[in-house]
């Protein structure tokens, strides 16, 4: 491995370490949008920070190889569009489906954060 390459590979870790840190607080505005929308689904406003939210975070999933939390927001992207389309917010198999989805980002943002903090109590022990 090259200088360069050691460089890139801690950045690269030191990058998906911050987006793991933060990935709770992500997954948790996420919920209290989505929240937000759910008690108001006619304001596009509220959906489309939504939208932007779940969309930035399918792609921060797969940038950093979290295969789980893009999946994850994969799903919660598309089963928002079928509940605007709907313009009630309230088809019950897509309300369930968003909810599961909500549960493995919440599962997968807290494996992740504490993976992250253990990686960073090993590299302060050395």
């Amino acid at each position: 491995m090259t200088t360069s390459d050691d460089e890139f590979s801690r950045e690269l870790t030191r990058l998906t370490t911050a987006f793991a840190a933060q990935l709770p607080q992500q997954v948790q505005s996420l919920e209290d949008d989505l929240a937000a929308w759910l008690s108001a689904p006619r304001e596009t406003a509220l959906f489309d920070t939504l939208g932007h939210k779940v969309h930035q975070l399918k792609g921060a999933g797969g940038t950093f190889g979290c295969s789980t939390v893009s999946e994850a927001a994969q799903v919660l992207e598309q089963r928002l569009a079928a509940l605007e389309a709907d313009a009630t917010g309230a088809a019950g198999s897509d309300l369930d489906e968003v909810e599961a989805a909500m549960q493995v980002l919440r599962r997968e943002a807290n494996r992740m954060y504490r993976s992250a903090a253990q990686r960073g109590k090993a590299g302060t022990q050395s």
